[in-house]
């Protein structure tokens, strides 16, 4: 190996170091700023949120999204419903991303916002949670 590229590998090796520490920083420093608050409000004022980003896995589609909380009985999941509540999530809060466009549609993914306020474990754990609707 050259001196160089022994040189610049510490160099990369150093700034990625730097990296994850920013990372582990603005994590912690996001997770103690009152945006989870917001957003825990926001989900108990719209629970259709919550069931929006839960439904959110990197692999569905935006129409899928909308299949799978039909199949799970959650009220208000309708196409433009999901819709507006993705917008929100994306715009509003940053906690989920579009991570590809194909021809099926759109699939998001969780933000490091997202998971650094460990917010799809907060709601799996229960609290803020949308309840099926009933059926008659």
């Amino acid at each position: 190996m050259a001196p160089e590229s022994a040189d610049l590998y510490a160099e990369v090796a150093m700034l990625r170091d730097r990296v994850e520490e920013l990372n582990k920083s603005v994590s912690v420093l996001t997770r103690y700023s009152p945006l989870l608050s917001d957003v825990l409000n926001a989900i108990d004022a719209d629970p259709l949120l919550a069931a929006v980003f839960l439904a959110v896995d990197g692999v569905r589609t935006q129409a899928e999204i909308v299949d799978y909380l039909k199949s799970r009985n959650v009220s208000q999941s309708s196409q433009p419903s999901v819709s507006r509540r993705l917008d929100r999530l994306c715009e509003d809060f940053d906690l989920v991303r579009v991570s590809t466009r194909t021809q099926r549609g759109k699939t998001y993914v969780h933000t490091d916002v997202a998971r650094a306020l460990k917010l799809d474990r907060t709601l799996k754990s229960g609290s803020a949670v949308p309840k099926p609707k009933k059926k008659p």
